[in-house]
């Protein structure tokens, strides 16, 4: 549960700039996700009334249950664009204290936040009150090894009102790179009342039953696990229902690949949408046969039709490029 919503699958879709947009986020729920949520969406724009960062805020019936990010340094921005998000009914507003990008931390956003815990308990104060919808959190460990927050930060953010808290259990100045302590997400978990989910090295369903069991949390959050995978919220769905599950094979992963080729030209436009899968398409051929001279040839399509028909003969009838090697 966050709040009064019922998460079907505990196993989630992280936020990440650049790539949780509408298309995948609706791969991610067809493939097995419990719940998604937006890219980080700047209050400011909101506030400012762009027509972009709206856009990166909206979704889809079909994305629910799903929660919009929200990410800046001013307390003040942070309500005021809670206050304006009602419009969209999300399921969730999503605070992100996790940021760790040096330009985000310096200006006191992100995981900025994580520095000052009573700063981040006023922030997520003021946006409960102006939110009809349950509030959460996105923390790390904190801002070093030598300096942990993150019990400091939960408590806080529970007691200003906030409806569960998502743990990265790395520290601001690992970023993305090392290993993930889980231990910080248990002792999390056994500092709050509210639901904890564990974030930080899920690659595979077996990593999921892995934390789940080392850590209590209530559920995990998937980020990078899921890039060219989505398939990864299915086993993990599987995992936890104690189904049978095995691993598509690329054939039969085209009917995926597929529609998040085509929802992403008819979302964003032919060159825009073409544009952008081509990480994607990268994600989804590697570790393939001829994976590498695949890229090259689909990196240089313009158009959807010749990109759509690489894509089929590469994954669905496995012909590979002239000179194809294992990517």
């Amino acid at each position: 549960m966050i709040g009064d919503r019922a998460i079907e699958t505990p196993v989630m879709l992280a936020p990440l700039a650049g790539i949780t947009d509408r298309s995948f986020r609706k791969i991610c729920r067809r493939a097995g996700a419990g719940m998604v949520f937006t890219e980080m969406v700047a209050a400011e724009g909101i506030i400012r009334d762009s027509q972009k960062t709206w856009n990166l805020a909206s979704f889809q019936d079909e994305e629910r249950p799903i929660g919009v990010q929200l990410f800046s340094h001013d307390q003040a921005a942070l309500s005021e664009a809670a206050a304006r998000l009602e419009i969209l009914k999300p399921d969730a507003l999503d605070i992100n204290f996790g940021c760790p990008v040096k330009k985000v931390v310096r200006r006191g956003a992100g995981a900025g936040f994580m520095e000052d815990p009573e700063r981040l308990a006023e922030a997520v104060r003021s946006v409960v009150e102006n939110s009809s919808f349950p509030v959460t959190v996105k923390i790390r460990s904190g801002p070093t090894y030598d300096r942990l927050t993150a019990i400091e930060a939960a408590q806080g953010a529970q007691d200003a009102g906030a409806a569960a808290i998502t743990v990265h259990a790395r520290t601001t100045a690992q970023g993305f790179k090392g290993e993930a302590d889980w231990e910080v997400i248990a002792t999390v978990k056994d500092a709050v009342g509210i639901p904890v989910i564990g974030n930080g090295d899920i690659v595979t369903a077996d990593d999921m039953v892995a934390m789940k069991k080392q850590t209590g949390c209530d559920g995990v959050m998937i980020g990078r696990g899921s890039l060219g995978n989505p398939w990864i919220f299915s086993a993990c769905r599987a995992a936890c229902y104690g189904d049978a599950w095995q691993t598509p094979d690329p054939s039969n992963r085209w009917d995926l690949i597929e529609d998040h080729l085509l929802s992403a030209v008819e979302d964003k436009g032919i060159n825009v949408g073409v544009r952008e899968m081509r990480k994607h398409l990268g994600w989804y051929s590697k570790g393939m046969p001829g994976a590498a001279n695949f890229r090259a040839a689909v990196f240089r399509m313009e158009k959807p039709e010749d990109v759509h028909e690489c894509c089929r003969q590469f994954f669905q009838n496995r012909i590979y490029p002239v000179g194809a090697d294992h990517g």
